[in-house]
């Protein structure tokens, strides 16, 4: 069922509108309307809607007397508040000629419309060709299909890349998807059931090309889970060499909303983490494979080369992203303190990743990161265990689906 919320402290003025979507537009739809900014916010947290129509003269309260940029106002908390949900299509109403500059300038760096009501303007015929505009884009993304089980990727082809060809994943060789991808297809046995598998790896390390690679694959193979291997720096205290740390929740640890510089030359920057959090249905499943100490001593006895004394664990805890290999230890002990007190994990990757998720097409894959600690982000970091650590990872992201692949994409079907 489509969804329209409508924001306008007068309704009355889409009552023949709505007649005419009945008429005009076969598709099953839900119309909530409310009268300021309170109860749209209130809405917003509540549930996605497909097409929000936003009028830009709101009040704040349903008592309160409306403001020339109450509209923008509610646009600026869906850009800052993580727990409100961004509406697919937004169109903005507005009865000024000349919208004011900050109406303006909110719709002129986002992909939404602003409809002037103004001067006999024939904006109903164009609302309901955007909304026709909606519905047909969200019917089309309905009709796709998953084509793929899994995709893997990892940022680095020595030692990530190569840890996941080493696993029981049968591959073929690799074939180009594009002028600049390689992948290969394989096939993985999930509780007796075959899993088609697609693996790839980035061009060079960060977030943002992590990004674009899962949004090409996930273009191209429609997976049901997509998963990040590699590895990662842990947190002294709570992780240990070979460890794997699957990012729950994980986010961009750079990220801000405002940097300002008093007349004195202080600078000050206004921290505005994004957390993207593990679906249930994965995290779960990883935390009960964590309890299986035999399958983890047997994991570290298989490994031919240097190894640390204890026998991996596997962590599902916070994991941030950044754009650089760190060699401080106090940058954990500063996300710790200003962004998320349980900390553990730190690498470059996994948040451009989940956050192409979040904003593909549906259908959507699950998503999840497992990397295996190679170091603690210190002076001290080498490469001693950077082999080790891709093989616990590549290891366990094997093993989960193995074990729990085959029901996950199943559940999806």
């Amino acid at each position: 069922m489509s969804k329209i919320l409508i924001i306008d402290d007068k309704p009355s003025k889409y009552s023949v509108l709505l007649g005419r979507i009945d008429r005009s537009i076969n598709v099953d739809r839900d119309v909530v309307v409310v009268g300021c900014i309170r109860d749209g916010l209130v809405q917003l947290q509540r549930q996605h809607f497909d097409v929000l129509i936003l009028d830009m003269l709101l009040p704040e309260a349903p008592w309160g007397d409306p403001v020339e940029d109450g509209g923008v106002k509610l646009l600026e908390h869906l850009d800052e508040d993580p727990d409100l949900k961004l509406p697919t299509y937004i169109i903005g109403i507005t009865a000024s000629a000349d919208a004011i500059k900050v109406v303006e300038e909110a719709f002129q760096s986002k992909p939404w419309v602003l409809l002037k009501t103004s001067n006999g303007a024939p904006w109903e015929e164009r609302l309901l060709a955007l909304i026709r505009h909606a519905f047909d884009s969200e019917a089309a993304q309905d009709a796709a299909r998953y084509q793929t089980d899994v995709c893997l990727i990892t940022a680095l082809r020595q030692p990530e890349f190569e840890a996941l060809t080493r696993t029981p994943i049968r591959l073929a060789d690799p074939v180009l998807i594009d002028s600049m991808t390689y992948v290969q297809t394989g096939t993985l046995i999930s509780n007796g059931q075959t899993l088609s598998i697609v693996v790839g790896c980035c061009l060079r390390m960060g977030s943002t090309e992590s990004a674009l690679l899962t949004a090409k694959l996930i273009d191209r193979f429609r997976p049901k889970i997509f998963g990040l291997a590699g590895i990662c720096a842990g947190f002294e205290e709570k992780a240990a060499y070979g460890d794997v740390i699957v990012a729950d929740p994980c986010w961009d640890y750079t990220m801000s909303s405002k940097i300002t510089t008093t007349p004195d030359g202080v600078t000050s920057v206004a921290i505005a983490p994004d957390f993207i959090t593990l679906e249930g249905d994965i995290s779960a499943r990883f935390e009960n494979l964590s309890q299986d100490r035999s399958y983890l001593s047997n994991l570290a006895d298989r490994w031919p080369g240097d190894k640390p004394r204890n026998n991996p664990q596997i962590i599902v805890g916070p994991s941030a992203t950044g754009p650089a290999v760190i060699a401080d230890a106090s940058v954990f002990d500063d996300l710790r303190v200003r962004q998320h007190r349980g900390t553990v994990g730190l690498e470059m990757e996994a948040y451009g990743v989940y956050y192409a998720v979040r904003k593909a097409t549906r259908p959507k894959p699950f998503v999840f990161s497992a990397k295996g600690v190679c170091d603690y982000a210190s002076f001290l970091k080498d490469d001693k265990y950077q082999r080790y650590a891709a093989y616990t990872s590549a290891s366990v992201v094997t093993e989960f689906l193995g074990r729990y692949g085959s029901e996950i994409c199943q559940s999806l079907d």
